[in-house]
C-alpha cells in the first residue's frame, strides 16, 4: 500500500475512534453559541416548528395537497434539509475554523470534520423532537421503521464525513468554493422534493429519483411516514457513498499533509 493512502487511511481511522476529542469539542462549539440564552438550541426547534406550521399549510393550499398527508412530509424533509445544508457549508470551513488547532496540536484532521458533523447532529437531536407528532400524526410508523430511519441519520452523518474531507480540503486551498457551495444549496434547496412531492412531476419523476440528496432524505422519511424500508434509495446511497468515500481518501492522501500549510 501506498505510504501516503496507508496515511490517509489512518487519519480516517484515528480521527473517528478519537471521540473524546470531536464529540467534546462539537459540546463545547453549542454551549458557547448558546452560552447566554434560556432555552438554548431550543430556540431553533422552537423556529422551526413554527416555520414547518406556517409553511405547510400555505403550501398544501398552493399545492392542493392534503394537510394530514403533506405537514408530516414536510416536516420530516426541513428538518433533514437543515442538517444537510447546515452541516454542507460549516464542513466548508472545517480546517479554516481550526487554523490554530491544526499548527499547535497535530491530531488527524478527521477530527474537525467529526466536530463540525457532530455540533450539527446535537442540534438535529433538539429540532427531532418534532417527529414525535408528526409520526403520530401520520400514524404509520412502525418500530421497524423507526429503527431504520434511525440507521438512514447514522449512515447520512458517516457520509457526511466523507463530503467533509473533500470539501474541507478543497476550501482550504480555494477560498472562494464556500461562496460557490452556499449558492448551489439554495438552488438544490428547490430541486429536491422537500416543498414539493415527486409525483407531482408525473413522467419527469426521473429529475427527482436522480438527485442523490433525495435518496439520502428518503432513508428517514420514508420509515418515518410509510413504515417501510426504501431498499431502492439505500442502493443509490450506498453507490454515492462509495465514490465518494474514494474521491475523499485519494484527496486526503494527495493533499492531506499541506492542510497545516494552507489555513
Amino acid at each position: 500500500m501506498h505510504p501516503r493512502l496507508n496515511q490517509a487511511l489512518s487519519d480516517i481511522g484515528r480521527g473517528l475512534y478519537m471521540t473524546h476529542v470531536w464529540a467534546l469539542l462539537g459540546w463545547h462549539d453549542v454551549k458557547q453559541r448558546y452560552r447566554r440564552s434560556s432555552l438554548g438550541p431550543f430556540w431553533l426547534t422552537l423556529s422551526m416548528a413554527i416555520m414547518i406550521a406556517s409553511m405547510g399549510v400555505l403550501y398544501a393550499r398552493l399545492f392542493g395537497q392534503d394537510m394530514e398527508d403533506y405537514l408530516p412530509f414536510l416536516a420530516v424533509g426541513l428538518l433533514l434539509w437543515t442538517f444537510i445544508s447546515t452541516a454542507l457549508n460549516e464542513l466548508c470551513s472545517s480546517f479554516i475554523a481550526a487554523d490554530a488547532m491544526i499548527k499547535q496540536v497535530k491530531l488527524p484532521l478527521t477530527v474537525y470534520v467529526a466536530r463540525v458533523i457532530w455540533r450539527n447532529l446535537l442540534i438535529l437531536a433538539h429540532n427531532a423532537v418534532i417527529l414525535v407528532p408528526v409520526a403520530l400524526w401520520s400514524g404509520k410508523a412502525t418500530a421497524l421503521g423507526i429503527v431504520s430511519a434511525v440507521l438512514g441519520i447514522v449512515f447520512l452523518a458517516g457520509n457526511a464525513v466523507w463530503v467533509g474531507l473533500i470539501l474541507g480540503i478543497v476550501c482550504t486551498r480555494f477560498r472562494d468554493i464556500p461562496q460557490i457551495v452556499a449558492s448551489l444549496t439554495q438552488i438544490v434547496f428547490f430541486l429536491t422534493p422537500i416543498l414539493w412531492k415527486p409525483e407531482v412531476l408525473g413522467n419527469k419523476i426521473w429529475v427527482a429519483t436522480i438527485n442523490p440528496i433525495f435518496h439520502f432524505i428518503e432513508l428517514v422519511r420514508a420509515p418515518v411516514l410509510t413504515g417501510t424500508i426504501p431498499w431502492q434509495s439505500w442502493a443509490v446511497s450506498l453507490f454515492v457513498s462509495a465514490i465518494l468515500a474514494v474521491i475523499a481518501t485519494s484527496l486526503l492522501a494527495r493533499f492531506g499533509h499541506r492542510v497545516a500549510y494552507w489555513v
